[in-house]
């Protein structure tokens, strides 16, 4: 009688380590799948348009061709050109949205007149003040310098994060300003800036 409870025990005891390995196997397996099913990206196509409008008087916008970029060149202080971009969101989701600027060249306006200005070193971008809005968050610029928002000598941000509703249109506004408080040792100067980015923000 002893010999068959101390087999049973035996049994159970045997038993139970076995389902605590399966308990543990299942657990392990579990997890598992938990993290895979963490780290997989549910892809879906994207349906978004952007254009580019520009003013001179923050009233009446005109369609810009993208191949032109943008350029200042014989700013007269106190110059403001004012810029909108219209995207369209054509999906049943919202999209989130960041806006920059790429491609920044400095120079000379006219090569037959004083270049000791651009010799010297001097560039628009040290002056010139970048404003931004949109109609969608209350992020907003203000009267930056264009060099204080580069980053890495590439880009400027000029809109971080704007989410564009679903069937909907957001409007980006930003405007460069040459300041009046400029002086003559910044004349016969030039910028342009090649362009205007849209893309999926994180």
């Amino acid at each position: 009688m002893t010999k068959r409870r101390l087999t049973l025990s035996l049994v159970a005891l045997i038993g139970s380590a076995l389902l605590l390995v399966v308990a543990s196997f299942a657990w392990f397996a579990i997890s598992n799948i938990g993290e895979v099913d963490t780290s997989t990206v549910n892809v879906r196509d994207v349906d978004v348009t952007a254009v580019l409008y520009e003013s001179d008087d923050d009233v009446i916008f005109t369609e810009v061709s993208g191949e032109n970029g943008i350029s200042f060149e014989n700013q007269v202080p106190g110059n403001t050109k004012y810029f909108r971009v219209d995207i369209t969101n054509n999906n049943d989701f919202a999209v989130r949205a960041q806006m920059y600027l790429n491609g920044f060249t400095d120079t000379y306006a006219d090569i037959g007149g004083d270049t000791a200005n651009y010799t010297a070193g001097q560039t628009l971008m040290d002056v010139m003040l970048l404003n931004s809005s949109n109609n969608i968050n209350s992020d907003t610029i203000t009267d930056q310098t264009l060099i204080s928002l580069l980053i890495a000598s590439i880009k400027i941000v000029t809109h971080e994060s704007v989410d564009v509703p679903a069937s909907g249109t957001a409007e980006l506004y930003f405007s460069i300003t040459f300041p009046d408080t400029v002086g003559n040792d910044y004349q016969n100067l030039m910028l342009n800036i090649d362009n205007v980015y849209v893309q999926a923000a994180e």
